[in-house]
């Protein structure tokens, strides 16, 4: 009996660890936006904060889970990973951009998003035509990778075990969202809470969906990766007609 409530308690005190972890880990990237995007807005420690807090977001996990990339991956069933993520990717590729076409784009919105946007570039030394095209590029395929490891692989996977309830798709995705909601405020500038919360809801689901693609898929990577990058390539693009198509 000793041992076994000595276990019990050992298995709470892991579950309090790992909600302390799991807090801190969906809480961290919406200071360290706060932080690169709000707090820090127009000095020269922009880009040196930046750069800090996606070693200090993406070290830790990707460490943990070196072992565990490989089979997170794939190779089980790529075909259907790839189809997956492709046809989930280019059905919101094509949304994101046709509603920018038809709802914002020569709109003042429009202009507010690319005045912030040409600051920030400028902030992170990015604004020339080619550094804004490799960043777009490490930006879809690097950073797509490195964030479906941190909150797929990582957060999600341990908020499940934790919490064995679909919440746990809720709760990772919203965390997943918060950040972006600092960018996306920025960049709208004085845009009412409506509207953001409406900017910002395709986030969440898209938080959910990549959630969901890595669980149907055997807890493998490759088909939320690929949808992911399909985002964000669509989501270069609608910057780059902001900042560089006259």
């Amino acid at each position: 009996m000793k041992s076994v409530r000595q276990e019990a308690a050992f298995g709470s005190r892991s579950r309090r660890v790992w909600w302390g972890v799991l807090v801190a880990a969906m809480t961290l990237p919406t200071l360290a936006s706060l932080a690169y995007f709000v707090w820090l807005e127009g000095t020269s420690w922009v880009a040196p904060a930046y750069l800090g807090a996606k070693v200090l977001q993406f070290a830790g996990p990707v460490a943990g889970l070196a072992v565990l990339l490989a089979a997170a991956t794939g190779p089980a069933r790529p075909g259907r990973s790839v189809a997956l993520g492709l046809g989930t990717g280019m059905a919101g590729a094509a949304f994101t951009w046709l509603s920018y076409v038809v709802l914002f784009r020569g709109g003042e919105m429009a202009a507010t998003a690319a005045e912030a946007i040409t600051v920030k570039l400028a902030d992170f030394h990015l604004d020339t035509l080619w550094r804004y095209v490799l960043a777009a590029l490490l930006i879809s395929f690097l950073h797509s990778w490195l964030e479906e490891v941190y909150w797929r692989a990582f957060v999600y996977r341990w908020l499940h075990r934790l919490m064995h309830s679909e919440w746990s798709l809720v709760v990772a995705a919203l965390g997943f969202a918060a950040h972006h909601v600092v960018v996306i405020a920025v960049y709208l500038g004085d845009a009412s809470v409506f509207v953001l919360v409406l900017m910002s809801l395709p986030v969440a689901l898209g938080g959910v969906l990549w959630c969901l693609l890595y669980r149907t898929t055997g807890n493998r990577l490759l088909a939320p990766w690929v949808s992911h990058i399909c985002l964000d390539l669509a989501i270069m693009a609608v910057g780059y007609d902001l900042i560089f198509v006259d």
